[in-house]
């Protein structure tokens, strides 16, 4: 199973948190699990962690990578892990639903405010490590029910964050304001 984390390697963005929840979970039930943490990794958070996870074999730093590289590393992610402390609507999370991937994410990320909690996405508490670690553990062996998560997270992706949804909410609220009704794209 991969998890994927990205991000700028900082505090706010709670990559440590992830860290202090894999120190928590054995190997054999991280076994055939794989841990990428993604992002500019040359600032001295990023370099604790690089020493931290030195041991554990399953977690990988990758360092900045293309948008190209970021979008191929989502088609073969099975969950994006999103442990900030906040973060108020991170463009990865609309990103990873847009690949089918659902987000595991703290309760102080915007997005979550579009998660049905073990619907179309799982949430935790902001800084709750236990909590982290038994969401990633319920992943790890639920792995049918993450894949249908990812079908539902792609909903809301359609639904929320597409171009179309854009699209549409645009042209309501240009309605609303102009006191047009039935807008649509021929216009106004």
């Amino acid at each position: 199973m991969r998890f994927t984390a990205i991000g700028y390697i900082e505090r706010r963005k709670g990559q440590d948190i992830l860290v202090d929840a894999l120190e928590g979970i054995s190997a054999k039930a991280l076994a055939g699990s794989e841990f990428l943490l993604v992002g500019q990794d040359h600032s001295v958070m990023a370099q604790s962690l690089r020493e931290r996870i030195w041991e554990m074999p399953w977690v990988r730093m990758t360092g900045t990578v293309s948008r190209q590289k970021i979008h191929r590393i989502l088609d073969f992610a099975d969950v994006l892990i999103c442990p900030s402390r906040e973060d108020p609507m991170p463009t990865v999370c609309a990103e990873a639903m847009m690949h089918h991937v659902p987000c595991l994410l703290s309760d102080t990320v915007g997005t979550a405010a579009y998660i049905s909690d073990g619907m179309n996405g799982i949430v935790f508490k902001n800084g709750d490590v236990n909590g982290l670690r038994e969401k990633i553990i319920w992943c790890i062996k639920n792995r049918e029910t993450v894949k249908k998560m990812g079908n539902e997270a792609y909903k809301v992706y359609e639904n929320i964050f597409s171009v179309k949804a854009f699209e549409k909410n645009l042209l309501t609220y240009v309605g609303e304001m102009t006191g047009i009704q039935g807008t649509d794209k021929c216009g106004i």
